[in-house]
């Protein structure tokens, strides 16, 4: 009998909470690095950062194919919550395009607005938490 076992975490059956899981798990794992060291100012390897950036951009967009109307067939409610996921990875996708092309440094007071941005699909991505709700989803 194993003392510390580690909690298994399973991939969420329905479509749509697997996009956001693993849109959270990029927030988590990757962005949130580079998010911390923008807002204190800290310095950091901005070619491995560009090279992070790339690599997310690369899992979006093959969420946006997993999301797009061909490749997931699925009822009203649940269209109305694609879309808002699909405006969220949008959203997010620019703001990394914006920062990766002013070198991680913002003009000015473009670092607040960075800040407010992010603020927004956190805003977002609470929204689509009480949908999900609604739709009895395995992941939230």
């Amino acid at each position: 009998m194993a003392l510390f076992k580690k909690k298994k975490i399973e991939t969420p059956k329905n479509p749509l909470g697997s996009v956001l899981y693993r849109y959270d798990n990029i927030l988590d794992r990757d962005l949130k690095k580079i998010l911390n060291c923008m807002e204190a100012k800290k310095k950091f390897n901005i070619k491995k950062a560009s090279i992070t950036i790339d690599n997310i951009n690369t899992e979006f967009d093959e969420m946006l194919t997993d999301l797009s109307k061909e490749n997931l067939k699925i009822d009203y409610r649940s269209d109305k919550i694609r879309y808002e996921i699909i405006d969220m990875i949008k959203k997010i996708k620019d703001i990394l395009e914006e920062v990766q092309i002013n070198n991680f440094n913002p003009p000015g007071t473009d670092k607040d607005d960075y800040i407010l941005q992010i603020g927004e699909l956190k805003e977002i991505r609470s929204n689509i938490k009480s949908k999900m709700k609604d739709i009895e989803s395995d992941y939230l």
